[in-house]
């Protein structure tokens, strides 16, 4: 089981994370990189020390992957970069809500085939209309629903 203040830490992370979301929907590279700061300031307030054994190893795996995401994200000035950054970072962050067992969410999954010439890529909304990250206004509502967190 997964200790309470840990998952509270980590929705925060996801709060954050929801914003540089918002940002590249928009397609604006600045906001992004201004909102993936607080993505940033969230995950080093997450308390690792509170893991044990194997969940410390799974979440320092992650956390390396999200680390090297938003660094990139943050000094990215092209969108796509950006958006490859944002994929990878929402795989970190989607393993270690399923890892850590993160409950309370009220999101959705989402999924664009389409994304990264038609390799897919994946994001986390609170809405669950589809707000496509990965294009914009260009294919805004490309992509579907692939599960419900809740």
């Amino acid at each position: 089981s997964v200790n309470p203040k840990f998952s509270q830490q980590l929705k925060a992370v996801i709060t954050a994370y929801l914003k540089v979301k918002d940002a590249l929907v928009a397609s604006d590279t600045k906001n992004a990189a201004t909102q993936i700061m607080d993505v940033a300031t969230n995950l080093k307030q997450v308390d690792m020390s509170i893991l044990k054994g194997d969940a410390h190893a799974k979440w320092m795996e992650q956390l390396k992957v999200m680390e090297g995401s938003i660094m990139l994200i943050e000094a990215a000035k092209d969108i796509e970069i950006q958006r490859a950054s944002f994929s990878q970072l929402t795989s970190a962050l989607y393993a270690s809500i399923k890892v850590f067992q993160v409950e309370g969410l009220q999101a959705y999954y989402q999924y664009c085939p389409m994304a990264f010439d038609n390799k897919g890529a994946y994001w986390i909304s609170r809405e669950e209309q589809i707000s496509n990250p990965y294009f914009g206004e260009q294919m805004l509502r490309c992509g579907e629903t692939k599960e419900t967190l809740k």
